[in-house]
């Protein structure tokens, strides 16, 4: 169904596909579509319970090695952060493939730019919430997971044209920052 809303979507523009339009072209009921994908525009936004699952794993393996407690340290803190933000993009560097279509669709489109702010929006949060559980203090862990989740952003822009190099494009934004 992904493969074919996509094609659907770059070739006739994500507000002229319908539901019925995508189910036609994969062969599939209405119903199984819903069964999947509350929406037409969750076609192209992957499931994040997985990536939030992902996230809490990296920062609790992180957690465990660091040097020093988590607490309100801000630079601890921010080196677990950063280590799963960059477990995050090895694994979303992998699902690179319709990344481009999918960055030029959300560009194009303004509900697909609102839904997009909400799943990185939930991403800072599962970082967060990883991140206290883990120990760090509550705003030292929210301020870190800001600060990690626009270092993915900003190296994800860096990526676009080649998603393959998301990994390093997001390290190279960290070293930025740590530059300061």
């Amino acid at each position: 169904m992904r493969q074919a809303a996509v094609a659907l979507f770059a070739e006739h523009g994500f507000d002229q596909v319908t539901v019925t339009d995508i189910t036609r072209a994969s062969g599939v009921a209405r119903s199984t579509f819903f069964r999947y994908f509350p929406d037409k525009a969750e076609v192209l936004f992957e499931d994040d319970s997985a990536s939030h699952l992902l996230l809490a794993k990296a920062v609790a393996g992180a957690a465990r090695a660091a040097e020093e407690p988590l607490g309100d340290s801000f630079g601890a803190v921010m080196r677990v952060a950063r280590a799963a933000i960059l477990v995050l993009a090895d694994s979303k560097a992998i699902q690179a493939v319709r990344y481009p279509v999918r960055e030029q669709l959300i560009a194009e489109t303004p509900q697909l730019q609102a839904c997009s702010l909400v799943k990185e929006r939930g991403y800072t949060d599962a970082l967060d919430a990883a991140l206290v559980e883990q120990g760090a203090a509550p705003l030292v862990a929210r301020q870190a997971a800001h600060v990690a989740t626009a270092c993915y952003d900003a190296g994800y822009m860096q990526a676009f044209s080649s998603p393959e190099t998301l990994p390093e494009a997001v390290a190279a934004a960290f070293e930025r920052l740590f530059a300061l």
